[in-house]
Formats: C-alpha cells, sequence, structure tokens
C-alpha cells in the first residue's frame, strides 16, 4: 500500500513540475520574451535594463539633433532670403545712381523699394524657431547632446546678424539705416560676403548634425540588437519546449489517474 501511495505523490510532483515548465514556455512564448521575471536570469535582467535605458536616452538624442538641424535649416533658409534681399538692394542701388533715363519721381520708386527691403531684412532678423531666436544680438551658440550619457554636446551657433555690414545698411543694431544715396556698393558687397560666411557656417553645422544623427541611429539600432540578444527567446527552442511539455503533461496526468486507480483497487480490496 505504501508502494502506491508513494507512486501516486511521485506522478503528482512529475505533473506539477511538467506544469509549471510548460505555463513557463506558454508565457516566453506569448510574450517574445527569454527573461519574463527576475528568477529568469537575474543578471542578464539588470544588464537589460541598463541597455533599455540607453537605447532611450539615445532616441532622445537622435531627437535633440534632428531638432537642431531643423533649426538650421530654417535659419539657412532665412539667410538665403536675406542674400536675395542684398542682391535687389544692390541692383535698385545701380537703378537710382547710375539711370540717366529716370527722372526724380521715378528714382523715388527704386528708394521707396528699397526702404521697404530695409524693414524686411529687420523683421527677418527678428523671427524665431519655436519660441527660440533665429539670430542673436551676439555671436552665440546652443548645445544639443549627442550620446546616451548626456556627457557629449555639440554646439549650433546662433549666427549674430548685427554686424558692421549689416548695420550699416539696416541698422539692424538699433542704429539708422542708410539710405539708397548714402549707401555705397562696398557696403552692400561687404553685407553680401557677410551673409557668404554665415551660410557657410550654417552648411558646416547642418552636415556636422547630419552625421552625428547618422552615428547615434547606428549606435541605437546595435543597442537594439544586443538587447534582442538578452531577452529575446529562441523561437525555435521555446517552440519544440512546447510540444516537449504538452507530452509530458499529459503523460504525467495519465499516470496520476493510473495511480489514483491502482490505490483505489487496494483500497477495494481492504474493504
Amino acid at each position: 500500500m505504501s508502494i502506491l501511495i508513494a507512486s501516486s505523490a511521485s506522478a503528482a510532483h512529475y505533473l506539477k513540475q511538467n506544469q509549471a515548465n510548460l505555463q513557463g514556455t506558454l508565457k516566453r512564448l506569448s510574450s517574445g520574451k527569454r527573461i519574463t521575471g527576475g528568477g529568469d536570469d537575474p543578471g542578464g535582467l539588470a544588464v537589460a535594463m541598463k541597455v533599455n535605458a540607453s537605447i532611450k536616452r539615445l532616441a532622445g538624442a537622435v531627437n535633440n539633433v534632428q531638432n537642431g538641424i531643423s533649426f538650421l535649416e530654417v535659419q539657412d533658409g532665412l539667410l538665403e532670403t536675406m542674400g536675395n534681399i542684398l542682391t535687389r538692394m544692390s541692383e535698385l542701388k545701380g537703378l537710382h545712381a547710375d539711370d540717366p533715363l529716370k527722372d526724380t519721381s521715378e528714382k523715388a520708386a527704386y528708394e521707396s523699394e528699397y526702404n521697404d527691403l530695409i524693414t524686411q531684412l529687420g523683421s527677418i532678423k527678428d523671427m524665431k524657431f519655436n519660441g527660440q531666436d533665429l539670430f542673436g544680438t551676439s555671436d552665440a551658440t546652443k548645445d544639443i547632446t549627442i550620446d546616451s550619457d548626456g556627457t557629449n554636446k555639440i554646439e549650433i551657433s546662433i549666427s549674430n546678424l548685427n554686424q558692421t555690414n549689416l548695420d550699416a545698411i539696416a541698422g539692424l543694431g538699433g542704429g539708422t539705416a542708410a539710405t539708397i544715396t548714402a549707401v555705397t556698393v562696398t557696403q552692400l558687397s561687404d553685407a553680401m560676403n557677410e551673409l557668404a560666411k554665415l551660410r557657410g557656417g550654417n552648411g558646416s553645422g547642418q552636415n556636422r548634425l547630419h552625421f552625428t544623427a547618422q552615428n547615434l541611429s547606428l549606435q541605437k539600432n546595435n543597442m537594439v540588437s544586443a538587447l534582442s540578444r538578452i531577452e529575446d527567446i529562441d523561437l525555435a527552442e521555446e517552440t519544440s519546449n512546447l510540444a516537449k511539455y504538452s507530452i509530458m503533461t499529459q503523460a504525467s496526468a495519465a499516470m496520476v489517474a493510473q495511480a489514483n486507480s491502482q490505490n483505489d483497487i487496494a483500497l477495494m480490496l481492504l474493504s
């Protein structure tokens, strides 16, 4: 009788164990994760948490860099517009000074357009990007975080448009704008050179941020791959385990039923 009871208990023990293994396999297959709790792999879980945090920080850094690129693209578009304005101002200066066929009233039309362009230059200087000044009253920079630890940063320029050449033409520094008769061709040319320099710096900044964004995206992809190797299941192995533990659970259940049946027979003989 004791042998039959021991056999029944042993069968029940293996049934419970196989059911637990089957439930673990089902949990991993349904979640897609090899680590579904701290007890599965404490060391792996700790590493996975750190890697996942780094991935989130890298994603934030990529977003910061993309915002920086957008800032510089908007700034460059405005610098291009200012260049077009200066080109037209130079043209008006030539028409006003060197066209002998125009009388005073007609030249006044040139001067009126010239003054309107000066006003437009001043309005561009004061434009903002998401509440941030696109151009400052002095040379300045903005820092952008470019790594997962928040320690490395890249600077983008907030170009100073209150340069001497531009001040002399448009009074962007708060001074009096030079009239079409007072401004010289040299001043206009120097202002265009200044804008060209600013656009060159802007372009360099954009290129640097584009390369930084590519590097950050590559780092993020590599970190995601590393996290997958730590966390994700081996689908083939777990599918095999599902079949294995399903069969073993069914077999164990049958053995428990068989052992209980033998116990019932023994009890019938004793009664």
